[in-house]
């Protein structure tokens, strides 16, 4: 049962950053001042913080597609689970370009609050 609240959670977040809709896209976090994201060498931390930068990144984009191609849920308690998986994508700007696609690593902590699963920290890696 878990696994699949988690499952729903993730697909919400991948159709909220296909649709480059960032509120949409971060709607499963803890939106509180802890949640964070790491890609690269960025961190944001805060939901506050976090929201912008995806706003202005999106705002460039026109679409995003994202296959996973693995995952894993661990339970690392009965309200902590961890996200791992592999997978690739692509993002078209709005000018119509569609990148070439890139492999992607991501790993998520998932905290449960009020019965639902939201993620607390979200890291992103892109492979070169």
């Amino acid at each position: 049962a878990v696994v699949a609240q988690i499952d729903s959670a993730l697909r919400q977040a991948m159709a909220g950053a296909a649709a480059v809709d960032a509120e949409k896209a971060l709607a499963v976090t803890t939106k509180d001042k802890d949640f964070t994201f790491i890609t690269g060498d960025v961190m944001l931390v805060g939901y506050e913080n976090a929201l912008p930068r995806f706003k202005e990144t999106y705002s460039t984009l026109a679409k995003q597609h994202t296959e996973i191609a693995t995952s894993r849920v661990r339970l690392l308690s009965p309200d902590v689970a961890l996200v791992t998986a592999v997978g690739e994508g692509t993002y078209t700007d709005k000018a119509g370009f569609t990148s070439e696609p890139v492999g992607l690593g991501a790993t998520l902590v998932f905290v449960r609050r009020d019965g639902e699963w939201r993620v607390a920290h979200f890291h992103q890696s892109v492979a070169k």
